[in-house]
């Protein structure tokens, strides 16, 4: 059977004291160190799981924030294109404007010159017509001759007109 001796307790007396010294030197700053270890992980994951979230929500107010940034760039280019067109409709206007009144200009100064060349030639046709009748008379023009012929051409001119 078993035999109890001295060593059989002395042994057990080893076994409890190195137990009791392992128990206070290993074994409670082990299980503190692990224990730390995971709370230190816990809170780790809480807080990358708190960022994630953070980081969805900051992603999503950046989408956000670009769609309207994308709605007011197009109607930004909307705008400058109707005020682009409205500018340019404004321009072609003034221009035709611009245009017509020169083209009156024009014309009067063609009126103007035409009327200023009549003068000129029904003068010089009077001058001739006094210088003709003078030849034919015998005798030279006088200015009062001139003047009579350009009557008689202003008359003719006024019943033409």
């Amino acid at each position: 059977m078993l035999n109890f001796t001295i060593t059989f307790f002395i042994t057990i007396g080893n076994f409890l004291v190195l137990f009791l010294v392992l128990r206070k030197l290993l074994f409670k700053p082990v299980t503190a160190f692990m224990d730390a270890r995971a709370k230190k992980i816990k809170d780790s994951l809480a807080e990358a799981a708190f960022l994630k979230g953070r980081a969805q929500e900051e992603a999503t107010r950046y989408e956000k924030l670009m769609a309207e940034a994308d709605v007011e760039a197009e109607r930004l280019v909307k705008e400058g294109s109707e005020r682009a067109a409205a500018e340019a409709k404004e321009l072609l206007e003034k221009a035709a404007l611009e245009a017509a009144a020169a083209q009156r200009r024009g014309e009067a100064a063609a009126l103007q010159e035409r009327e200023k060349a009549m003068q000129d030639l029904a003068a010089d046709i009077a001058r001739l017509a006094a210088e003709a009748a003078g030849k034919l008379a015998g005798r030279e023009a006088v200015a009062e001759d001139e003047r009579a012929a350009a009557a008689l051409i202003r008359e003719l001119e006024a019943g033409r007109v």
